[in-house]
C-alpha cells in the first residue's frame, strides 16, 4: 500500500499538490496531505511531520563521529557572526560517506568558509591525498587553520584565495581536470551554473559533486523564484538532462543535490 501511494503521487496529476506540499519541508515548515486522493497508507487529514524533531531523530541515529579539532572547530564557529553558513552535521556525514565509497585521494571545497567541510573531508584522505579548498576572504580560513593545525592536517590543504570561478580554471589550467573526486560547493549561489560547468571538468570518473542548499530554505518552490534562487533551481534542473551522470536531490541540510560522473 505504501509503495503505491508513493507511485501515485509522483504520477497522479490530480495530487500533484500533495508532491509540492511535500517539497515545501526543506523550508523547516510542518505540512499536512490533505487531499482526499493523497490519503493512502495510513495518511489522513491530521498526520503531520514537524520537520526539526525528525531530522533531529535522524542525525542522532547517524554515526556521526567527530575529533577533538572539529568538534571545537564547530564551537568556534557557532560564535562566528556568519555561522548560519556552517555545514550541518548530515551534510557532513554525507561528505564522509562519499569520501569513503569513492576512497577519494583528490577533494575540492569552492566556498570554504571557517572549514567545517574542508576538515571533516581530510581526516578521510589518504597520506597522499590533497585538498583544495577556495574560498574569497583569507579572514574566513584562517578561523579554521589553528585547529587545522592541531589535527596534523595542514600539509594536505592548499588555500586559494580569490573569486572561484577564476580559482577553478587555475586548477584546470595546472592539469587538474579529471583528477578530483569529491567536490563540496558552498559558494555564491550565482555562480553556481559556472561552478557546475568547470568542477565536471575537473571532476574523476566515478567521482561526486555536492551542491549545497540546493533547497534553499524552500524557495526554489516559489512561482516566480527570485536571484540567486533561480540559478540554484538552473543547476538542479541542468543535473536531470545532463548525459553521463547520476543524479539525486537530498532533503538534508538545506538540500544538497549529488551529481556523480559515471565515466
Amino acid at each position: 500500500m505504501a509503495l503505491s501511494w508513493f507511485k501515485d503521487i509522483f504520477t497522479d496529476q490530480r495530487i500533484l499538490s500533495a508532491t509540492v506540499c511535500g517539497a515545501a519541508i526543506g523550508a523547516g515548515v510542518v505540512y499536512t496531505l490533505t487531499k482526499p486522493e493523497a490519503r493512502r497508507g495510513g495518511a489522513n487529514e491530521n498526520t503531520k511531520w514537524d520537520k526539526k524533531p525528525l531530522r533531529d531523530y535522524c542525525i542522532k541515529h547517524t554515526n556521526i563521529i567527530e575529533p577533538k579539532p572539529l568538534v571545537l572547530l564547530r564551537q568556534t564557529t557557532a560564535k562566528h557572526e556568519r555561522a548560519i553558513m556552517e555545514s550541518t552535521y548530515d551534510v557532513g556525514q554525507l561528505l564522509v560517506l562519499l569520501m569513503r565509497m569513492t576512497k577519494a585521494k583528490n577533494v575540492l571545497e569552492v566556498g570554504s568558509f571557517t572549514g567545517v567541510a574542508l576538515l571533516k573531508m581530510a581526516y578521510e584522505l589518504p597520506k597522499d591525498g590533497k585538498a583544495y579548498a577556495l574560498d574569497v576572504s583569507d579572514d574566513y580560513c584562517n578561523v579554521g587553520k589553528p585547529f587545522i593545525e592541531m589535527a596534523g592536517l595542514r600539509e594536505q590543504i592548499e588555500y586559494i584565495i580569490g573569486p572561484a570561478v577564476d580559482s577553478l580554471a587555475s586548477l584546470s589550467a595546472r592539469g587538474l581536470n579529471g583528477t578530483v573526486d569529491v567536490i563540496f560547493i558552498d559558494a555564491d549561489k550565482g555562480n553556481y551554473p559556472n561552478y557546475l560547468k568547470a568542477c565536471l571538468e575537473l571532476l574523476s570518473p566515478g567521482g561526486c559533486i555536492v551542491f549545497d542548499n540546493s533547497t534553499f530554505a524552500g524557495r526554489v518552490l516559489a512561482p516566480e523564484i527570485k536571484e540567486p534562487g533561480n540559478h540554484i533551481d538552473a543547476v538542479n534542473k541542468t543535473a536531470m538532462t545532463l548525459t553521463g551522470v547520476t543524479s539525486l536531490l537530498l532533503d538534508i541540510g538545506d538540500g544538497c543535490l549529488i551529481i556523480r560522473k559515471d565515466k
